[in-house]
């Protein structure tokens, strides 16, 4: 298990705003629910559904897509615990007082490795590159809350909202169906005479070559699952046409046992509320030579 634990003072720097409590758990609220302006090294953050005290958050996070469930204890604590992707654990955030009554924050992280063995040496190389990320995001988190109250003290002062804007509903629908390898789900937002290009490959025509195409690529996995980094929604060429844009981390478990991860962009141009074109950029060569036999699996074969 790869454990870090730092405090750090809330209200050392002279120049600074003076935080208050409320502003600092405000502060910690807004990272769990977009960490970008908080985390640098984090790629994407997409809530995906949430409660009264808790959200679930798709993360990307070194290249690494993790799903986390966080836990809020008002004005104390947010709780980040993994439940999907290889890296595992638990990490806290906690507001605390000092012997001096100042406030301090409080972070700790306790990560595993699914595919590795904890305390072993391997556990421990795969996360010393970490360290610094982890602890430089502790920094990063309390300066960028500093920098709201300065900048835009509404902003805490209201907390949160309840929704990510940036992602359109019927594109959340969508790679729903898609990361559920739901091939009725996924074919049945387009439209009949959809067509659907991959790369520089030939254009498939309508829903039943889009299906078959798509058949073919769903047989290769056992899951797949699409991080979020940027979503926009443009007006297409014809008019009530729309186009969504999407850049994405795919994460491709395969059923011969690797799991990969490459990007893609993917442009989705609606008709009518249905999608009447596809289109995606994408390296497969990753995910293929993840698919070819292993040096050890041809010799024995050959033998």
């Amino acid at each position: 298990m790869f454990e870090v634990s730092q405090t750090v003072p809330v209200n050392d720097d002279p120049d600074a705003p003076r935080l208050d409590r409320a502003q600092v758990w405000k502060g910690l609220l807004l990272k769990a629910n977009d960490a970008l302006p908080f985390v640098p090294q984090m790629e994407s953050c997409h809530v995906v559904e949430r409660g009264p005290d808790w959200l679930l958050r798709d993360i990307l996070l070194g290249g690494v897509p993790l799903r986390e469930r966080v836990t809020f204890e008002p004005e104390e604590r947010v709780v980040f615990e993994r439940i999907r992707g290889a890296e595992t654990g638990r990490i806290e955030n906690v507001i605390e007082t000092d012997g001096d009554g100042e406030l301090v924050l409080r972070f700790s992280f306790a990560l595993g490795h699914e595919d590795l063995e904890p305390g072993s040496a391997a556990e421990a190389e795969h996360f010393a590159p970490m360290r610094g990320m982890y602890e430089g995001a502790v920094a990063s988190t309390l300066a960028a809350v500093r920098r709201t109250a300065a900048e835009q003290a509404d902003v805490l002062a209201a907390g949160p909202g309840t929704a990510r804007p940036d992602v359109p509903a019927w594109m959340v629908r969508y790679y729903e169906a898609v990361d559920s390898l739901d091939l009725d789900g996924l074919l049945a937002q387009h439209t009949p005479d959809s067509t659907a290009t991959v790369g520089n490959s030939p254009t498939m025509q309508g829903r039943a070559e889009i299906g078959a195409g798509l058949e073919q690529l769903f047989g290769l996995l056992r899951e797949m699952r699409h991080t979020f980094v940027r979503t926009w929604e443009v007006d297409g060429s014809a008019p009530g046409e729309t186009v969504g844009v999407l850049d994405a981390r795919v994460s491709y478990l395969l059923r011969n046992g690797p799991n990969v991860t490459v990007p893609v962009l993917t442009l989705l141009t609606r008709t009518g509320g249905l999608v009447s074109d596809l289109r995606f950029c994408i390296d497969m060569a990753p995910v293929f030579a993840a698919l070819a036999p292993q040096p050890a699996d041809a010799a024995a074969a050959a033998g």
